[in-house]
């Protein structure tokens, strides 16, 4: 009973210490990972002039359309991302890099030609995107998440609390709703923390799904070979290459080189495949066209398929829209999680300074 007690004990300060110190941490990936479920949707209601188009006709040849959005480029601009459009709605757009300055996207209608407008990558999506994907925070954040849920439940279990008193104190209220939706969310929550350190950790993690695994991982040592007098192939064609490599997969974006020994290459996506940038790769020669490697999801080494399946899992896209719309709320859980535990600790601190007198209003 006295062993069980101290480690009672010991595990409620290391839960409440763990807690305080990724705390804000848990905050920032919370909000921002339930942000980034439908951040490319939220980028369409923010800049509906540049995303929204009027289809009619059959596109234009996408070299057509480069040529197109590098009228909108400065002096030292260069095009090197084409990034199509899943919708017959929705603009395709050019990632613009540069040396001065910060990428941005040039967004083309594919129909008429006409440059709709630039704007830079420091927006809504890669705002929260670069706040939710530093690694040192995401990963240490979710390591530490992947204790606090075990030992939530630890401590949630002698008095096994799902219920929440509405009529009680504001002190009150956050201990039932931190218990009611620790014990409802645990086994979401510990999913997002173990998937999240996964690829918050990835050069150690990813070597060994394959080494586990005993898998090969893919060379991407592919280089094109300069042919005397033979000029690069155009967008239209590498395009149409990756398309013919893996006929059933949609092209999410392409590549372009930018020295004689670069290569197209194309990131695709099959109907099944739930990631958002697709798992199946091309890489084709700048001069002669030629598929120098393809890499299909469908017949992926192991390894590779435990990384793809685990950025999936955390996004909730592995169950489609409706699994993205469950991680976005759970991940505000997470933050409520993160706002009622401070709460508890800061008045548990505050009644603990209060005359004896005081302190006990202050329990119900």
């Amino acid at each position: 009973m006295v062993r069980a007690s101290r480690l009672y004990s010991l595990l409620l300060n290391l839960h409440l210490v763990g807690g305080l110190v990724a705390g804000l941490f848990l905050l920032i990936l919370s909000i921002t990972g339930s942000a980034l479920a439908f951040s490319d949707d939220i980028d369409r209601l923010l800049h509906p002039s540049l995303f929204k188009v009027v289809p009619y006709g059959q596109p234009l040849p996408l070299s057509q359309l480069a040529k197109s959005a590098a009228t909108a480029l400065h002096p030292e601009d260069f095009i090197q991302i084409f990034v199509p459009s899943a919708r017959p709605d929705t603009s395709y757009s050019f990632t613009v890099f540069t040396r001065h300055r910060l990428p941005s996207q040039v967004f083309v209608d594919q129909y008429s030609g006409r440059v709709l407008g630039r704007l830079s990558v420091v927006r809504f999506r890669g705002v929260v995107q670069g706040l939710h994907t530093i690694p040192a925070v995401m990963g240490c954040a979710s390591v530490i998440l992947m204790f606090l849920v075990p030992s939530g439940l630890y401590l949630w279990w002698p008095l096994k609390r799902v219920k929440i008193n509405l009529s009680g104190s504001v002190r009150r209220l956050s201990f039932d709703l931190h218990n009611s939706i620790g014990f409802f969310s645990s086994l979401f929550l510990f999913v997002f923390a173990a998937t999240g350190a996964y690829m918050a950790f990835e050069p150690w993690t990813v070597p060994a799904s394959y080494a586990t695994t005993h898998s090969n991982p893919p060379d991407r040592n592919v280089v094109s070979t300069p042919q005397s007098g033979v000029n690069p192939i155009s967008l239209d064609h590498a395009a149409a290459v990756a398309q013919n490599s893996l006929p059933d997969a949609a092209i999410k974006w392409i590549g372009f080189p930018r020295q004689p020994s670069d290569v197209y290459f194309a990131r695709m996506r099959f109907p099944e495949d739930r990631s958002d940038n697709g798992s199946s790769e091309v890489w084709i020669d700048q001069f002669s066209g030629k598929p120098l490697r393809v890499v299909s999801s469908r017949a992926a080494p192991l390894g590779s398929k435990i990384k793809n399946l685990n950025r999936t899992v955390h996004t909730g896209a592995v169950f489609g829209v409706g699994g993205k719309a469950l991680a976005a709320w759970l991940s505000l859980m997470l933050s409520l999680q993160s706002a009622t535990g401070v709460h508890m600790w800061w008045s548990k601190r505050r009644a603990a300074a209060l005359p004896a007198g005081w302190r006990r209003g202050t329990q119900n």
